[in-house]
This record gives C-alpha cells, structure tokens and sequence, in this order.
C-alpha cells in the first residue's frame, strides 16, 4: 500500500506593505479621497499619516482617521521641506504623495519627492504641460528611481483614458487618431445652449454648480481641453508644445481683460451670437459640441458641429466621449464614455491610481 504524504497546508502569502498617504490639498477632491479612505482604507492598506492645506501641515498619530478643519488650522505651520524629510524617514518605496492642490510650487516638488522613492499621484495637470523637456525629465525620474507617477484623472476624471491608451501602446498597438469631448464643463454648456438656454445664464449656473472655475473663462478659453490632449499627445510619444496647439476660445474679446465680475455682468451681451449659431445648425439636424482631436500629430481644440443623433450630439450632463482609432481599433475605434468632472469620481480615479501601486 502506498503511503500517502501527510497534507503541508501552503504558506499563506504575507500581509501587503500599508500605504502611507500624505494629502496636500484638503478642498472638493482631497477631502472627498479622505472619506473614501477612512471606508475602505483600512482593508485596502492605506493609512493616512499627514496632510496640509496652503497654510499648515497636519500629522496622523496611528489612531487617528479623520480630522477637523479646526484641528489644520491649529496645526504648525506649512513647510514643505519639513514634509520631505519626514515622508523619507518611512520606508522605502511605501509612501505616496497625494497633490490635489492644483498649485504650481507643489508640482515642482514632484522631483524631489520622486529622487526620495516617493510615489506622486495628482489630478492636477501642471506637471504633465510643462515644456516637454520637463515632462521628459519628470517621467524619466520616475522610471530610474523605481516609483510611480501617476495622473489618470488629468483626462476624463474616472474614466480608464490614459490607462487604456498607455495599454494600447505597450501591447504594440499605435494610436493614429484620437477625438471627443474631455470637459464636463463643455458638455454641461453645450447641451443647455441646444436645448435653448441663455449662454450668460448657463455659464453662471455652471459656476455655481461647480462645473466651471470661480472664472469661467478659465474654462471658456479652452486651455482646460488643451492641456488634456497635450498629455493624451504626449502618452502616445508625440514631442508636442502649447504655441503648436490651434485653440479656439469662447471668451467674447471685448470681455478678455476685464475683471471677474465685470466680466460676468456683461456676458449676457453675447447671448444674441450663440442662440443664432445654434439656429442655425439645428435646422439641419445638427447641434454643437466643443471637441478636441489628434490628428496627424497635430492637435485642433474648438467647436464641431456634429449630427444630433450621433455619439457626440447626444452627451448631456458632464459626461465625456473620447474616440480611440488604432491600429488594431481603425474600422471600428475603441470608445470610451462617462462622467467627466464631479469630486466623487475623480477622487474615486484617484484612488483606483493609489491601489495599482504595488
């Protein structure tokens, strides 16, 4: 009779390293990622040791899983130095550094954070539409000291665009054209102007909805869908610029160089011109939307008149649509849709970039 071998139950893999987050930036996205880790952190492994606003920092002691507005504002004063060498202290490659301040002197720590063996995740597009030589330099930092930099909510909030398109590339597929709708803000507009809306009165409610910035025209030049397909270019290899971008504004002239309320107090003089273009090309079965493209290496950001009852003719709300032709994809292009702008689903997109690091 064959002895049989006594079972060896198998070692259980080891416990995954606890992420540490530090969040810089405590408004609409930072404190809505806050919550979302205090659900589902601690199964996920993540833990908050700090975070600051513009004026203080604020340290987590290990029991602590929220704060108070009262308690930052109590907190030592900001420097960032100070937050480096701490973030430092812990172990290798655990740490990640959240920026959701949308502050230019918090991306040119990125460097130093990264030459540190600190992950960096942001939604904010400064670092990534920089001269290309510094985009260059930053993502190549990345690679040699071994940690992740990433943005997927730079373009489309939560929705998979940089991933997917950076997927397509490293399975050997090669983007030739890329087109739609990246602004929540535009699509909101666009689908109140066709339905016979007031253009002054859509941009104001925009604003106070929080789809637009404090000023519109932060949104209405169009350097928001800009600087998106500049980095859409830039994942696909294309050695791009802004002077080499083709931009349309929505920015009435006589209004560019106003003030904030003046300018909002007059807009409505431009109400006349939009209900007139929207006549015009819904008599033919077509409506308005502001698209960006790639097209030929070369990016055109602007309005397109397109068919009503087309993909794009029928977003609403602030959803976005982003077509994909590849290689593989060419008669028929990858296209991805969905919400586009909301603190819920960029913070989510946030989230979903912290838990890919391994």
């Amino acid at each position: 009779m064959t002895q049989l071998k006594a079972y060896k139950k198998p070692e259980l893999n080891r416990a995954p390293k606890v992420k540490k987050l530090f969040i810089a930036g405590v408004g609409a996205i930072g404190s809505t990622l806050l919550k979302q880790v205090s659900r589902f952190g601690t199964e996920k492994s993540l833990r908050v040791i700090g975070l600051c606003n513009s004026k203080h920092m604020l340290w987590y002691d290990r029991t602590q899983s929220h704060y108070s507005h009262q308690e930052l504002n109590r907190a030592p004063e900001l420097d960032w130095q100070t937050i480096i060498e701490k973030l430092s202290g812990y172990e290798k490659d655990t740490v990640v550094f959240v920026d959701a301040t949308g502050s230019q002197a918090v991306a040119d720590l990125y460097p130093q954070l990264l030459k540190n063996h600190i992950h960096v995740v942001t939604p904010s597009k400064l670092a990534n539409t920089q001269q290309q030589d510094q985009f260059d330099s930053l993502h190549r930092l990345a690679l040699d000291h071994q940690v992740k930099f990433l943005y997927e909510t730079n373009v489309g909030a939560g929705l998979p665009i940089i991933q997917s398109i950076k997927s397509l590339i490293q399975t050997g597929d090669k983007v030739l054209e890329l087109n739609g709708v990246v602004s929540g803000t535009m699509t909101y507009l666009f689908s109140e102007l066709e339905k016979g809306k007031k253009f002054s009165e859509t941009v104001k409610k925009a604003r106070q909805l929080g789809y637009a910035e404090p000023d519109p025209r932060d949104d209405l030049s169009g350097e928001d869908v800009a600087r998106k397909f500049m980095i859409l270019a830039r994942i696909c290899g294309i050695r791009v610029e802004r002077d080499e971008l083709e931009v349309e504004s929505l920015i009435p002239e006589s209004l560019a160089e106003v003030d904030s309320s003046t300018f909002l107090k007059n807009l409505h003089r431009a109400d006349d011109k939009w209900a007139e273009r929207f006549s015009t090309v819904t008599t033919n079965g077509h409506t308005l939307r502001y698209t960006g493209s790639l097209t030929d290496n070369k990016i055109k950001v602007g309005i397109q008149s397109v068919p009503k009852s087309s993909s794009l003719g029928q977003l609403r709300g602030t959803n976005n649509l982003i077509q994909i032709r590849t290689k593989r994809y060419n008669d028929q292009p990858l296209i991805i849709q969905g919400p586009g702008a909301g603190k819920e689903v960029t913070a989510a997109g946030v989230m979903t970039d912290i838990l890919s690091i391994r």
